[in-house]
Order: C-alpha cells, then structure tokens, then sequence
C-alpha cells in the first residue's frame, strides 16, 4: 500500500492575472516543498483553488505538477466534484498523467446517505483502478462519513489507501481506532494535527505548510522520536499564525504570507477570493516577525 506518512503540503495552485497556471512559480514551489523535505504532496485540494479554475487549467496543473515533481515524492491530486461523471473523468485522466493516488472529496450538494456516499466511492474503486483516499471535510461540504462507513470502505475496496478526516479530532480518534492498521489515516487540521499524530494519525496535510514546511516536518519528526512534548510546545508556538492564517478564508492570506516569505505563489486568486484585509495581513506579519519566518 502506498505509504503516506509524514507531512503533505496541500499546495497553492500558483496563477497568473489571467487565472492560468503559472508554470515557472508552480515548478519553484514544488521543488521549494521537496528542498525542505515535507513527505507528500497534494495538488488542487481546496487549497489549490480546485472549484474556481477551469477543467483545462486544472488538468494543465496536473500535467506541470507530475512534470516537475519527478517522482521524488508522492503525488495525491483533488478531485472535488459533486457528482460521479467528472469525477471519474478527472481521475482517469490523472491516473494516465502519472498521479500516484486521488484524494476524492465526498459529493457534496445532493447530500447522500451513508449508503449512498458509500455506493460512490466503491463505483470510483471499479471504474478507476488506482489509489484512492476519503476526503471528509463535512464542515464545507454539510457530508460526513461517519466511521462505521469508513471501515466498511476498507474492507470492500480494493484501491482505498487512505482518508483525509477532517471533521472533528473525536471523529478522527474514533476512525484512527477503526481502521488506522488496514489505511493511512491522516488529519487536515492544523491545530490538533501534533495530538492526533501522537494518537497515531500517520501524517498531516497542511496548507500551512506551503509557509512554514521546515516546521511541520520538525513537529513530525519531534512525535515520530517519542519527543511528545516538545512537538506539542512547537505546535503551540506556531498556534497564533495559524490562527491569523485561517481567520477569513485562509488562501488568501496564505498567499499573502507566502509572498512575504518569498515563496514563489504565482500572483493572483480566483473569485470568489479576495485580497486579504488589512488587519489580517498585519497579524501574519507580527505572528512571522515573532516566528523569525520573515
């Protein structure tokens, strides 16, 4: 099975003002995350701007991305859709691209039954025969799988490597103890990301990392030595910028910081994003200065 442990990066999707991909920023990234040793990557996750850009532009970003990564780490894309159609399209054109897995968010709108969202994932398992990870982020997607569905998906699909929980640390703890020896269970969840590695969680996928990767690989690595409280002491140190970064819809601003750290982010978002206000980009620039990211 596919082994994900550690930290990935949920990377920006670097854009020009035209909302194309940049190329030239998107390889700098990637090789920028690779430089300082995060494990994985995740391209065009809801951090990556998967809903706002275009088919063509998203598949150009896997064709760059799958390019320029080289296979030194693995590569798991997004795919988040409402429904079966593209989806399968989409993963199996990634699949054929050089993608190593496919991080399926739950259908959201048409909001299914366990049963339903089950008969998804295990539709997307016969049709595409390649990795596959659960992403379960209810709080944008009003769609939970709950983990007794999460165990039946283990046992009744081939290609299941992985979930991606983000719904609660509870719901995390409770899949962690239904299923974290059959998959890779990891959280999305910055601020109980260090406790739910030290639970068991076998990695973390960070948007915050595009800012600060030597620092979520050092928290990592802090749990994987036995070194508990030091990892939990770190995690809380960086705790104020994470929570300047999620305080309004989190890309931008984390754009914004990338761009104080001088990290290559391309130089535009798409609507419905907006530039970061003015209190929100002085309180990621004290929480950097504090840090010594900047």
């Amino acid at each position: 099975m596919l082994d994900l442990s550690g930290i990935m990066t949920a990377l920006v999707t670097p854009l020009k003002a035209d909302g194309t991909v940049d190329e030239q920023a998107l390889t700098k990234l990637i090789d920028y995350q690779i430089d300082h040793k995060v494990n994985s990557l995740l391209l065009l996750g809801g951090t990556g701007e998967y809903t706002s850009m275009t088919m063509a532009e998203r598949l150009r970003a896997v064709d760059l991305t799958v390019k320029a990564v080289k296979g030194r780490v693995p590569l798991v894309v997004g795919v988040l859709e409402t429904g079966i159609g593209e989806c399968l399209n989409f993963c199996s054109y990634c699949k054929k691209a050089g993608a190593d897995a496919m991080l399926v968010l739950t259908p959201f709108y048409i909001m299914g039954t366990q049963d339903a969202l089950a008969d998804f994932y295990l539709e997307l398992d016969r049709k595409v025969d390649m990795p596959i990870l659960i992403y379960n982020i209810p709080y944008r997607t009003n769609v939970n799988v709950l983990p007794d569905t999460v165990l039946r998906l283990s046992k009744e699909m081939k290609n299941l490597v992985g979930i991606k929980e983000c719904a609660s640390m509870t719901q995390a703890m409770e899949v962690l103890l239904k299923v974290g020896d059959k998959i890779n269970v990891l959280t999305g969840d910055e601020f109980s990301a260090v406790s739910l590695m030290a639970m068991g969680v076998k990695g973390a996928v960070m948007a915050t990392a595009n800012v600060v990767p030597d620092a979520w690989v050092q928290m990592y690595q802090l749990v994987k030595e036995g070194k508990i409280q030091q990892a939990m002491a770190m995690s809380l140190d960086y705790f104020p910028l994470f929570k300047a970064l999620f305080s309004e819809n989190y890309i931008s601003p984390l754009k914004y910081a990338m761009d104080k750290a001088g990290i290559p982010w391309g130089e535009a978002k798409l609507l419905p994003l907006l530039e970061a206000r003015d209190d929100t980009k002085a309180w990621v620039d004290r929480e950097m200065k504090r840090l010594g990211v900047i």
